[in-house]
Formats: structure tokens, C-alpha cells, sequence
């Protein structure tokens, strides 16, 4: 090979290098749009929480000494209770699954497995939906009661909320420390 063609290589590979390097790795990769927001509301709005799973009930509202059950006025153990009020703010959605759906019975969601009523300071209350997991298991299917929109919330969002039924943030009894027992003289 002459030098005269080994050069118009190395030109039409520099050419094409400088064109590969300015223009098409400069361009921005293109993002897919964040999954929409299930329903959001601000974190100081909670009032009242209740969760129906499987026919079971546990009710939750905020009194000035913080969290309890509505029902005895208990305290909720904040070592579990932790992040509960925060994920109920509103779930990200992986994703808006149908504008419409016709039969909410196919996704689990008439009657729904899970029933999650928040209650605002204004009153208004929002009622999530929660249906059967989607084949994969890694999202349930969703409805905001009222709207026709089904939504994909990953499922271990519903599993902690679906926790607070089936395993509910008791404070564990605080021990009492036990008699202690008289000593006895020994014999020497």
C-alpha cells in the first residue's frame, strides 16, 4: 500500500472520529418521562389512616402526642410506624397501566384486597384501591377510588401497607424487673 492512500485512510478516519465524537456522543440520551405520581399530598395533611387487607381492619389518626390507634388511643411503636405516614403522602406509580379500565374485577380491584382511606385536615378523604400483584409480582394494581385510571404500584409498597393490618405497630410491654429474691444465710 502507498503512503498517498495510507494517508486518505488516516484522514477519513480522523473525519469520521471527529464526527462520532462532536455530534452523536454530545447528543443528550433521551429520558423516558418519570411515572406519574398515584395521588400526592403534603406530609403535615395526614390525619387519619385506615387499612382494610382480607377483611381486616386497623385505623390510625394523629393526635397531638403523635401516631395511635383510633380505636384504643394507643401508640403506635414508631420503630415500626417509622416511614408510614411519609409513604402515604402518595405512591410513585411504575407506571400508568390503562386510562380505562372495564372490569375491575379482573385486576382484584372489586372487591379490592387492600382498602387504604386517608384522611386530610380539610376533610377530604382519598381512597386507594389496591388489587391482585400483576404476574411478575412486582407491582399491584392500583385505583383511586372515583377515577377509572389502573396504575402499577410496586408491590412492596403494598406490603408494608398491607403490614399494618396483619402485623400492626404495637408498642411491645415494657418489662417489669423481677422480685428479687431474699438471700438466705448459708450454714458454715
Amino acid at each position: 500500500m502507498s503512503f498517498r492512500v495510507s494517508f486518505i485512510l488516516l484522514v477519513l478516519l480522523a473525519v469520521v472520529g471527529g464526527y462520532v465524537v462532536f455530534y452523536e456522543l454530545q447528543q443528550k440520551p433521551k429520558s423516558e418521562p418519570n411515572p406519574p405520581w398515584f395521588y400526592d399530598v403534603a406530609f403535615d395533611e395526614i390525619t387519619a389512616i385506615q387499612v382494610e387487607y382480607q377483611g381486616q381492619r386497623q385505623s390510625f389518626a394523629s393526635t397531638p402526642d403523635g401516631w395511635g390507634f383510633s380505636d384504643t388511643g394507643q401508640p403506635v411503636d414508631y420503630d415500626r410506624w417509622g416511614g408510614v405516614q411519609l409513604l402515604l403522602t402518595g405512591p410513585r406509580s411504575a407506571r400508568l397501566a390503562a386510562e380505562h379500565i372495564d372490569n375491575p374485577r379482573d385486576y382484584g380491584l372489586n372487591p379490592a384486597l387492600t382498602t387504604i382511606v386517608v384522611t386530610l385536615k380539610s376533610g377530604q378523604q382519598i381512597t386507594t384501591l389496591l388489587g391482585e400483584k400483576t404476574p411478575d409480582g412486582s407491582n399491584h394494581y392500583a385505583q383511586v377510588l372515583g377515577q377509572d385510571s389502573l396504575f402499577l404500584i410496586t408491590s412492596a409498597w403494598g406490603d408494608v401497607i398491607n403490614r399494618l393490618v396483619t402485623e400492626p405497630p404495637i408498642l411491645p410491654p415494657t418489662p417489669t424487673p423481677a422480685p428479687e429474691a431474699e438471700a438466705t444465710p448459708t450454714a458454715s
